[in-house]
């Protein structure tokens, strides 16, 4: 069955199959409650972005603001550490998603080490993972080694590989090819030694 296909029955089913359509519409309605319930949750950072002259509808929209994440990063370090729902704690784990989140390295790096919510050690590993230079090579290091970490040190391999490469040939490759037969990181670090990762 084509795309195509699979789109026109159910179109179909929306317009002649009453049970199918009040099921959808169950679906989409719960779904427009949680959405509306993560926005009422994070009203509290929006409006203190909104304070320093950040105005965004959703913490999703940060991005859109040119300039604005060196602004929003005092924020969004007192509020990931607060009681939000998964949903709203990603959302602004997301803000550190820059380059510019380098000069919060410390801070993001205590709060990873030290959280025990999995979703802002998860979103926290990918924000340290976009923003690592070389003068971040030895915690890269020291994340993938900490196995208490778990599934998040996969966040650090490309950026170890990368990084350590240009600090001198092979050596980033050393470090990824020592967790090939890692149960956790293992399929990651195999993909980046074949090339099938975007950061050689």
């Amino acid at each position: 069955m084509t795309a195509a296909e699979v789109i026109a029955e159910k179109e179909r089913l929306l317009r002649e199959d009453p049970e199918y359509r009040a099921e959808v519409e169950r679906v989409e309605a719960l779904r427009s409650q949680r959405v509306a319930e993560l926005r009422a949750a994070a009203q509290p950072v929006v409006r203190d972005l909104a304070a320093i002259g950040i105005e965004v509808g959703t913490l999703w929209d940060l991005y859109k603001v040119p300039g604005s994440r060196p602004a929003a990063f005092p924020v969004l370090l007192a509020h990931i550490t607060l009681d939000y729902p998964d949903g709203v704690l990603e959302s602004i784990g997301r803000g550190f998603g820059h380059k510019s989140a380098r000069a919060w390295w410390p801070e993001l790096k205590e709060i990873y080490l030290q959280t025990k919510v999995p979703v802002v050690r998860n979103v926290l590993a990918a924000a340290l993972s976009d923003c690592a230079a070389k003068d971040q090579y030895e915690d890269l290091l020291s994340f993938v080694n900490t196995k208490r970490l778990g599934a998040t040190r996969i966040y650090f391999l490309r950026p170890v590989n990368r990084i350590g490469n240009r600090m001198q040939a092979g050596k980033g490759r050393a470090v990824v090819q020592s967790f090939s037969e890692d149960p956790v990181l293992g399929k990651e670090a195999t993909a980046i030694l074949k090339g099938r990762s975007s950061n050689q």
